[in-house]
């Protein structure tokens, strides 16, 4: 193994270690932690949350932003909440007098102010068991040279319309979306200062039409990227806030091993979800058929001979699991939420 790979593998074993964990983190200029007290009456999610940040050195940079949950709309409490983060970074920015100079130094005229880097985390963020310190590097590397809007530091990888995309650097890889639907979270996200203004100008236009990661997907459907391999994870026993109707899935799905191979699938076949999802779904029903096949001739086999050349007990297992993952399957399509209504369709049809 070479020493990076040595490095690397070090890395992350520090990240099980508390005692031993040293991720840099100064590349950022703002880190914030959304959170909703009266949903955790007893502290539980917040705290998790901030003990898992100090496992990574970020407990020191996060400001807490409480917000109360909107009954009325889970899903628009959610985009509420965000906006609000990002309005406070903007305002934040233009308050330091210090940025107009530093700018200045180091921004050319026509470079466009990618210069403040927010991160922006939910109190429903895990660990992966790939942070290492190699990776932040590539992400604070690629955060000063590239052409980006958003840096996922964690996304979802099953929703319509995504295709993921390697780019020079190995630890990097591009977001490409199809819009309004494919909303692949708001869990733990970097974003600059373009970006920022982009949202909050569509929010002063249109105000809440879609959830938060819906916007970002319309407003960025080729400038977002994510951290390769991720570093971060929606958790996946934490019960959602907007869509709880999931949380039976989102224990499977988003165990980070799962979402990995996911993850892995898409980056290696180049494929988008959707080309994806359907090759999947075939290759689990000719198996549910062949497994099926081989249960009926095996069943015949010993009903007229008494006797099965081979154990019996594997087409059987064969056929539960393939029905297992194809009933997964049909209970995400079932469940999930309808894609929202882009507000300037809306506009333009009156």
């Amino acid at each position: 193994a070479s020493k990076a790979s040595f490095d690397a593998t070090r890395n992350v074993m520090d990240i099980q270690d508390m005692s031993t964990t040293t991720i840099d983190w100064s590349f950022l200029d703002a880190v914030y932690l959304i959170t909703c007290p009266n949903a955790d009456p007893n502290g539980e999610r917040l705290q998790t949350t901030k003990s898992l940040l100090e496992q990574v050195g970020l407990l020191d940079r996060v400001e807490v932003k409480e917000f109360d949950t909107d009954d009325e709309d889970r899903i628009r409490g959610c985009y509420t909440s965000h906006i609000s983060v990002l309005r406070d970074a903007n305002s934040n920015n233009k308050k330091n007098p210090l940025n107009t100079i530093l700018k200045s130094l180091w921004q050319d005229d026509d470079e466009t102010p990618n210069n403040k880097r927010i991160l922006v985390l939910e109190d429903n963020v895990a660990l992966a068991n790939t942070m290492s310190q190699d990776v932040i590097d590539s992400i604070s590397q690629f955060s000063m040279t590239e052409d980006w809007d958003i840096i996922h530091l964690s996304y979802i990888p099953y929703v319509p319309d995504l295709t993921i995309s390697k780019t020079s650097q190995d630890q990097i890889v591009r977001l490409t979306t199809g819009g309004l639907g494919s909303a692949i979270g708001t869990t733990a996200y970097i974003i600059n200062t373009q970006a920022v203004n982009r949202l909050i100008e569509e929010d002063d236009k249109n105000g809440f039409f879609a959830p938060i990661p819906d916007v970002m997907a319309k407003l960025f459907p080729d400038s977002r990227f994510a951290a390769n391999p991720i570093v971060f994870v929606r958790a996946p026993n934490t019960k959602s806030l907007v869509n709880p109707q999931l949380d039976d899935l989102r224990q499977l799905l988003f165990q980070p091993a799962v979402a990995s191979f996911a993850q892995m699938l898409l980056i290696q076949t180049g494929f988008s979800t959707n080309v994806l999802l359907q090759l999947v779904v075939a290759a689990l029903l000719l198996t549910t058929i062949a497994s099926a096949t081989l249960t009926v001739q095996a069943i015949s086999s010993v009903l007229t001979t008494g006797s099965f050349d081979g154990p019996i007990i594997v087409p059987i297992i064969s056929s539960a699991f393939t029905l297992l993952a194809l009933g997964i399957i049909l209970q995400g399509a079932l469940l999930a939420p309808k894609p929202p209504v882009d507000a300037d369709d809306v506009e333009g049809s009156q």
